[in-house]
């Protein structure tokens, strides 16, 4: 009986096809290890949400945190910039990481493992053309960095297409609702570059790791909604 109820329990709250072989509802459809499937959900959604993070070596968070930090404190320009280089973290940079990581996993956790995945794939696709259009259209105010090479003017106009086009076969795999991110996407990349451009004068390479985390959990908040 407690095997069956299990069962009933993971085929009621996933689309995990472990339904009993006769087809019943198990006892109670399971109600008793609903928090334990709830748990496992969740976790499966932070190991997701980890596993971006050690994939990309948390450079996005990095620029979000450090991004944070000097929009949303005070002072000059130049001090802004200063705040951003500096390796410690402030309350803006922790705030958001936490902010921005919880709602994450929430997003995630309340998702099919099938539209988890193609949340992941079409906000990974669409936050990182957020990310080229920011370097494409703002720009750059450091002298110095990385950035100075994903600055460079030559071919800006070939690689927005290649990127659009990538982006667009990637959300081929659930293209209902990439098509309603889209714009959700856009605004979120729009506010993120705006801020940064009155705030700094423009952008920089801890900008565009804010743009595309910022842009990605729009995304997982929109195939989020049932």
């Amino acid at each position: 009986m407690t095997i069956r109820s299990l069962r009933a329990a993971i085929s009621f709250l996933t689309v995990l096809p472990v339904a009993n072989a006769d087809g019943s509802s198990g006892e109670r459809l399971g109600r008793a290890y609903f928090p334990a499937i709830g748990a496992l959900i969740g976790l499966a959604a932070a190991c997701a949400v980890a596993f971006l993070c050690v994939l990309t070596g948390a450079i996005h968070l990095d620029g979000l945190a450090d991004t944070a930090d000097g929009l949303l404190g005070g002072g000059e320009p130049s001090r802004r910039l200063e705040v951003m280089r500096d390796p410690r973290l402030g309350t803006f940079g922790v705030t958001a990481i936490v902010v921005v990581l919880l709602l994450d996993v929430a997003a995630l956790s309340s998702m099919s493992p099938a539209r988890g995945l193609a949340a992941l794939v079409v906000g990974g696709a669409l936050s990182r053309l957020a990310t080229l259009s920011v370097i494409a259209f703002i720009p750059y105010v450091r002298s110095s960095g990385l950035g100075v090479a994903a600055w460079d003017a030559r071919h800006r106009g070939l690689d927005l297409v290649l990127g659009s086009a990538t982006a667009l076969v990637a959300s081929v795999i659930d293209w209902r609702r990439a098509l309603i991110a889209l714009p959700f996407v856009g605004l979120t990349a729009i506010a993120v570059a705006g801020l940064a451009r009155r705030r700094l004068g423009g952008a920089t390479g801890d900008v565009c790791g804010a743009t595309a985390e910022l842009c990605q959990l729009a995304a997982l908040l929109v195939f989020a909604v049932r």
